[in-house]
């Protein structure tokens, strides 16, 4: 039996999950939100709330809604009922997502093969953050944050279809780290590409992140990973929310 499948069957634990509150409070929180995709019900009733500060994991089997939600708290979705909120402010478009200070990076490695690595980098920042900056201050920034995320030299200016599938996935990682004015961070999978090295370098900015006031979000069907990294987990079935796992009780036994 796969991790996820263990998820999906054994997460209904009343001892390690906590109860629901009737009223939804927090910095960030999800309110009664509903998506539907014909007669499907990707989200159905979801409620959970975090603060600023905190690294939390949204945690489930496949097809519970996990990566649907992402999308509706980025603005990408629109919810068909219930709403999300950023300190009272409710994103509905991923410009609005932007403006409230989420930011986002999907499981899909999103890139533009024939661009550079700055170009790809900056692309939906340069004209809202970064305007005042010429290219060359451009290229040597996405140096350095290349050079900090992925431990490599990464030529700023070289197409990207020139580099490999987890360098791929730093410049969509990085895309998001760039952004001045996050104050929700969103990870949707997103050390799938990566190898072991990698994903402690990406742990240790989503710690800085967190350290920063910042409330890091992380959807993953890996266990070791999330027991490691969270602060809190929120568990889902079938497009609901069965409970919040805290810290102390994040573990393989509660969680497999």
């Amino acid at each position: 039996m796969s991790a996820e499948q263990n998820i999906k069957d054994n997460t209904s634990n009343k001892e390690v999950l906590s109860k629901k509150s009737e009223t939804i409070t927090g910095d960030v929180y999800v309110q009664d939100v509903h998506k539907y995709f014909g007669v499907t019900k990707a989200l159905n009733g979801v409620n959970f709330s975090a603060n600023f500060g905190e690294i939390h994991a949204i945690v489930g089997g496949n097809g519970c809604g996990k990566s649907t939600l992402a999308k509706v708290m980025s603005g990408v979705l629109p919810a068909d009922k219930g709403k999300v909120s950023v300190m009272g402010l409710v994103p509905t478009s991923p410009v609005m997502a932007r403006e409230v200070g989420i930011a986002t990076v999907f499981q899909e490695v999103m890139i533009a093969e024939e661009a550079s690595v700055v170009d790809n980098l900056f692309v939906g920042s340069d004209s809202f953050w970064y305007k005042n900056l010429t290219q060359r201050e451009k290229a040597l920034k996405a140096q350095e944050l290349m050079e900090d995320l992925a431990g490599e030299y990464i030529d700023p200016y070289t197409q990207v279809f020139n580099l490999s599938l987890p360098i791929k996935a730093w410049i969509t990682i990085g895309r998001a780290f760039l952004r001045e004015n996050t104050k929700v961070l969103i990870l949707d999978e997103s050390s799938a590409a990566l190898d072991f090295d990698s994903t402690e370098r990406l742990f240790k900015k989503m710690r800085e992140f967190r350290d920063n006031g910042v409330a890091v979000f992380i959807v993953t069907h890996r266990i070791a990973e999330l027991i490691r990294i969270s602060d809190k987990a929120t568990v889902m079935r079938d497009g609901k929310d069965v409970g919040v796992l805290e810290k102390k009780d994040l573990n393989e036994k509660n969680l497999l």
